[in-house]
């Protein structure tokens, strides 16, 4: 019942967080057009990539540690502080480096007040913490307050794409005073920090962390290298095109990292006992691909309808684009699992440093070659393919008992259904239906087929979970 609720509250939260997404999204990208919307995804690649030397794994090692060990691991977070001072000044520092470099006066300027400034406010988020202390009730509350004061500065603020620069206020204002109410609300609570400067203890952080800041530079390459691979070959308009069909997949794919958010705690808990480390993986790996089939091929299927009306006209052309990147909801979330949950917990780092290595190859690789030769098309194989690279390395290099959890029985009965959906939504596609009932009528249908020919099986899995 307790992680019941916290599942309800992740989930609460996320799907108020996407409705907030569903608004502000085809809002912000109405306004701001493709050519604008494009640059403003490439400054957001190019920032993530700086941002890495302001947090080099830091968080992710101190994340790992207070799952694992609580209150013990408190003196962490007074060093990870400190080292985030430290490593934000270098990290500013090579924002303006990096800045100074760009021909347009626009890029550069939001470069420069994007970059700065997020290094500046991400040294006091505490995202991590919540999670870590399973305060999830707290995380969801914080979650929605940030988004929603985004949502607010988005929707009065950003008229035309002469406004873009409130797009990265309207961000960094939301950041800082949630941040703020977090650090308020853990006080309140009781937990104390032991702030402390202890050089000594450094290099014991360091070494975990660096391997976590070069997974974190490898999972920045697969997920952002085809931005700039995009603006290099074919320039700004594909730029946004390819920028909006792969934001809308992710919107879709944060639906199902729910249940891993919930169970990653646990797992580091759980991480020396065989039997409850298989239970958690059989959990997160039903409901992937329970929930991960439908939503790509239901995806492929009515991106032509869904596409123009939830974007705009002028997006129309980022329908084959959204097709081609709509397996991301289904491999986007099997390398979270493995790698990024289940490797993670364990803390296994090397293992997770050689998946993200992987996938930064893979994606690599496939974005110099493939745009040149098929356009948009081909960055969006390589975006998908990355995520690919990541999900099969982990998954070898995840315990046997974990690879032979993860094969759900529930995976043939959800692509047979997925694919029932998906050919009813092609016949029923050409009457022109509104775009709500066609997806109102996809879900219908997926759930008649799952009633049909897995109920009894759907049954024995939540028994055995139970």
């Amino acid at each position: 019942m307790r992680y019941g609720g916290f599942a309800l509250s992740v989930t609460t939260a996320r799907v108020v967080g996407t409705l907030l997404t569903a608004a502000t999204f085809p809002f912000l990208v109405r306004r701001l057009g493709v050519d604008v919307y494009g640059l403003w995804s490439y400054v957001v690649a190019v920032c993530s990539f700086t941002g890495l030397i302001a947090n080099p794994g830091l968080t992710s090692y101190a994340v790992q540690q207070v799952a694992a060990r609580r209150s013990a691991a408190f003196e962490t977070v007074s060093d990870v502080l400190v080292l985030r001072l430290l490593a934000g000044g270098v990290a500013a520092v090579a924002v303006l480096v990096v800045a100074s470099f760009e021909v347009r006066q626009d890029v550069r300027f939001l470069l420069k007040l994007y970059g700065v400034a997020t290094v500046l406010t991400g040294g006091l988020s505490l995202d991590y913490l919540l999670a870590s202390l399973e305060l999830f009730h707290v995380q969801s509350f914080i979650s929605v307050a940030q988004q929603s004061l985004y949502a607010v500065g988005i929707f009065t603020m950003v008229r035309s794409p002469k406004d873009v620069i409130w797009v990265p206020v309207s961000i960094l204002v939301s950041s800082f005073l949630t941040s703020l109410i977090g650090w308020t609300f853990l006080w309140r609570a009781g937990y104390r920090f032991r702030f402390s400067i202890a050089p000594r203890r450094w290099v014991v952080i360091m070494v975990p962390s660096m391997h976590y800041a070069a997974s974190s530079l490898m999972s920045n390459l697969y997920h952002r290298s085809g931005q700039v691979a995009v603006r290099w070959y074919l320039g700004e308009h594909a730029l946004g095109l390819y920028a909006a069909a792969a934001r809308l997949a992710d919107v879709l794919r944060n639906f199902l990292s729910v249940t891993q958010t919930v169970l990653m705690p646990r797992m580091a808990l759980r991480a020396n006992s065989a039997d409850a480390l298989s239970r958690l993986t059989r959990i997160a790996a039903s409901v992937l691909v329970l929930f991960g089939f439908p939503l790509a091929v239901g995806g492929i299927v009515t991106a032509p309808v869904v596409i123009p009306w939830l974007l705009g006209a002028q997006f129309k052309e980022a329908v084959h684009a959204f097709q081609w990147v709509a397996p991301y909801v289904l491999t986007a979330p099997a390398a979270s699992l493995f790698a990024g949950t289940i490797l993670y917990a364990m803390g296994r780092h090397r293992a997770y440093f050689i998946s993200t290595v992987a996938g930064a190859v893979t994606a690599v690789v496939l974005c110099l070659t493939l745009p040149p030769l098929f356009g948009v098309a081909g960055a969006c194989i390589a975006f998908v393919l990355g995520e690919f690279g990541v999900a099969l390395c982990a998954f070898l290099l995840c315990p046997p008992p974990v690879r032979a959890a993860a094969k759900t029985p529930l995976l043939s009965v959800a692509v047979i259904a997925s694919l029932v959906m998906g050919a009813v939504l092609w016949i029923v596609s050409r009457n022109h239906l509104p775009p709500l009932l066609l997806i109102a009528l996809g879900c219908a249908v997926y759930a008649i087929s799952w009633a049909a020919i897995g109920r009894n099986l759907l049954k024995r899995e939540i028994a055995e979970f139970a």
